[in-house]
């Protein structure tokens, strides 16, 4: 990320400046809330592919700038529901702003910011862009609704899971990558390979966050190892270790997820049948999948400083620390 960070310097303070400037609102309380959450540590991986795409395909001023803002007030707006529905304390170890402020203002807050997003791109009139994000905030919304009626659910299979991080995840960080290549002017063929690199390498995201729900110390994540599971989340550790498990084992899956709050021994026990049942490393080597299957959709682009920061990427994402 330091090599990026150098790569795309200017663009990012540019990114910071953008974010600032484009949350026009006459409502003091709205930007204390966005920049709780804006501040509060984020890597910027979704505007950073917004950049790198537009570089990579030849965009030579900043106009892509505004567009890695409005990215990331889309994935700001996805926090802030998620967090009131999952009823989330912490997110990167700070204090959740529906903690802070209460559930009603975040929703809202959420809101305005889905209307402040599409706002701005129907201001600058780029219908192409404009057609990548009003499917991708549908995808997002059907993607939150499919996980809340998946909760608890021990009979989840792997391709209600698949279908879940699609469109939890993996859409929006496509869409990132695809509205570079756009505003880049690349013809069909490039804009279509980096809309695949992007949701390969969403997919890989999501399914390292997975692993790191289970196995973290809590700093990488910013939250308690065993958060997600605690939300009844079932995600793919659990779902491959449920398909080997005992009758027993099952049992204890199914009751300790089935309590008004699950314990830590409880916890403590699914991880261990989850670890004897190669959940781990099966959802470990389906992240380095899906990133080695993003990887191969940057040789549509010739070698550049931009591609490698994309290939870098795609590396760091199955490699974040555990």
């Amino acid at each position: 990320m330091e090599n990026i960070a150098k790569l795309i310097g200017d663009d990012l303070q540019r990114l910071e400046e953008s974010i600032d400037k484009l949350l026009t609102t006459r409502v003091s309380f709205i930007r204390e809330v966005v920049h709780h959450i804006i501040k509060s540590g984020g890597k910027r991986i979704r505007p950073i592919l917004v950049i790198l795409s537009a570089k990579m395909s030849g965009c030579a001023d900043y106009r892509h700038i505004p567009y890695a803002a409005i990215v990331e007030f889309i994935h700001t707006a996805t926090l802030l529901h998620d967090d009131v529905v999952d009823n989330a304390k912490t997110r990167r170890g700070s204090p959740t702003a529906n903690t802070l402020w209460g559930n009603e203002p975040s929703v809202l807050v959420g809101d305005f910011l889905f209307s402040k997003s599409f706002d701005l791109m129907v201001s600058d009139q780029n219908s192409a862009v404009l057609a990548v994000m009003s499917r991708v905030t549908t995808a997002l919304a059907e993607g939150e609704i499919m996980e809340l009626l998946k909760t608890s659910d021990v009979e989840t299979t792997e391709d209600d899971y698949y279908e879940i991080i699609a469109n939890k995840t993996a859409v929006l960080l496509s869409a990132a990558c695809e509205v570079g290549a756009i505003l880049g002017g690349v013809d069909q063929d490039k804009r279509k390979a980096l809309n695949r690199f992007g949701y390969h390498f969403g997919m890989a995201f999501q399914l390292t966050d997975d692993v790191l729900d289970y196995v973290s110390k809590g700093t990488t994540l910013g939250k308690d190892a065993g958060s997600d599971l605690k939300e009844g989340k079932i995600t793919l550790p659990l779902i491959h270790a449920l398909k080997s498990a005992t009758p027993e084992e099952r049992t204890v899956v199914t009751d300790s997820i089935n309590k008004p709050r699950m314990t830590q021994k409880d916890y403590r026990k699914i991880l261990n049948m989850i670890k004897r049942r190669g959940g781990i490393e099966y959802t470990v080597q389906a992240s380095k999948n899906h990133a080695e299957q993003a990887m191969s959709f940057l040789n549509a682009f010739p070698p550049s400083p931009y591609r490698d920061a994309m290939t870098g990427l795609a590396q760091y994402v199955t490699k974040r620390e555990t």
